[in-house]
């Protein structure tokens, strides 16, 4: 039976936190799993990426979060997916305008004023690029 006081903990926490705490939890388990499967040692892990030994204790334990881009590195390292997003509920048409959607920005060019230059024959024009 549980306590009073860890219903009301509970009860209380942002529902953000809960949900924090299911997914990190499922991500920890799912790399420890996946070292185990493949007989990898966090210390081995943490030779193999770069990073020290205490840098990957403590995102397994816990006390330390993991971010996205680290998430791909290990996910690049493990040659397993951690993170799956789903995206069977967006409309066709919005995947095809998002891929779709052009950014333009202007490049000016500036001429310092240097000897044997005559600055009053440069002409600057403004370039839009798309990226």
């Amino acid at each position: 039976m549980k306590s009073k006081l860890y219903k009301q903990i509970l009860e209380e926490t942002p529902l953000e936190t809960k949900i924090f705490v299911d997914k990190y939890s499922d991500l920890i388990l799912r790399i420890n799993q996946i070292l185990r499967e493949q007989g990898i040692s966090q210390k081995e892990l943490a030779e193999n990426m770069d990073k020290k030994p205490s840098e990957i204790s403590r995102w397994l334990s816990g006390n330390q979060n993991i971010t996205l881009r680290s998430i791909a590195k290990l996910e690049a390292e493990l040659g397993e997916t951690l993170i799956e997003i789903t995206t069977k509920m967006l409309s066709s048409q919005f995947k095809e305008d998002w891929e779709m959607t052009y950014h333009t920005f202007c490049v000016e060019r500036k001429v310092e004023k240097k000897k044997n230059i005559d600055t009053a024959k440069v002409k600057w024009q403004q370039t839009e690029l798309a990226v």
